[in-house]
């Protein structure tokens, strides 16, 4: 009876540090280069929001945390900005299917709501369907 509740006490939990991990995550994704970036765009507090992710997204951040004290770090919060970006990597090519899972979803929702963006768009002026053939108006170089 208590058996079947067992796996949960040892299952990550979603709290604050996962929110904070997970708004780094996206800001070194997203990070605007000449753009806002997806932080002064509230998308990850609009990501943190999705309550069905936050089993995934605890999970994911638990496993960066124990892959950055493997390189000796207190936990990825506790990373350089090159060593995030290194255990990003490292999870988006993990055989561990939470830590893969966590990553490309992050980029998939976060690139959803970035690229969704009015501000965004209007940085692609792009005035037609690609298809079919392609963007000819953009195969130039620039006048």
């Amino acid at each position: 009876m208590l058996w079947h509740r067992l796996p949960s006490f040892w299952s990550p939990r979603f709290d604050r540090h996962t929110g904070k991990a997970v708004a780094e995550i996206i800001d070194l994704m997203f990070p605007g280069d000449g753009l806002p970036g997806a932080t002064s765009l509230s998308i990850p507090s609009r990501i943190v929001e999705m309550s069905d992710f936050h089993d995934l997204m605890a999970g994911g951040v638990a496993w960066l945390d124990e892959w950055a004290a493997r390189q000796g770090a207190a936990g990825f919060l506790a990373l350089d900005e090159g060593w995030k970006q290194k255990a990003l990597e490292a999870a988006s090519s993990s055989k561990d299917d939470v830590a893969s899972r966590f990553v490309y979803s992050i980029r998939f929702y976060a690139g959803l709501m970035y690229y969704a963006e009015p501000a965004i768009k209007a940085a692609f002026p792009y005035t037609r369907a690609p298809q079919p053939q392609g963007f000819p108006d953009f195969a130039n170089p620039p006048q």
